[in-house]
């Protein structure tokens, strides 16, 4: 994998109708707290059309699934990991997608939809999940990487 452009990643993802709220350290970013992130952390509409069409993007970007001792690189074979609702890491040429489906503490798309805000993220308006949602994955996940974020939110949206 080259060099990760992620703001591509986006724009093709919003090109091709792909129902998506976006979470993780992009959707930080969002909400003021600038630091690096490894990867595009979405949790998608779970309608089957709208994971097929995200499937389609990864592929058409080389993305592919470690899947034990194997890849899965198919729109088919994507397709099948995402509708089965749970975490799904895609390797792509623009870099790493991170479907955060049905991991503890992760609400459901149309929950976290329902209280996106729109945002312009690396030129690209989208939904980022509320502030308030962000908070609660970052307590739920727990790791030191989350609860510096979660200081770095507080500081910086000190009464919200």
């Amino acid at each position: 994998m080259t060099d990760a452009a992620f703001d591509e990643l986006l724009r093709r993802l919003v090109a091709a109708d792909i129902r998506f709220v976006l979470v993780g350290g992009l959707a930080l970013n969002a909400w003021g707290v600038v630091r690096g992130t490894k990867d595009v952390d979405i949790v998608p509409d779970p309608d089957p059309e709208n994971l097929g069409r995200l499937a389609a993007v990864a592929v058409e970007a080389g993305g592919r699934v470690q899947t034990g001792e194997g890849f899965a690189g198919s729109i088919r074979s994507i397709s099948a990991l995402l509708a089965a609702g749970e975490r799904v890491y895609i390797e792509t040429r623009l870099g790493f997608l991170d479907v955060v489906q049905g991991l503890p503490g992760v609400p459901p798309y149309h929950q976290l939809r329902d209280n996106a805000a729109e945002v312009d993220v690396l030129g690209t308006t989208i939904a980022v999940c509320s502030l308030n949602e962000l908070r609660a994955m970052k307590r739920a996940a727990g790791r030191t990487r989350d609860l510096a974020d979660l200081e770095d939110l507080d500081a910086a949206h000190p009464d919200d």
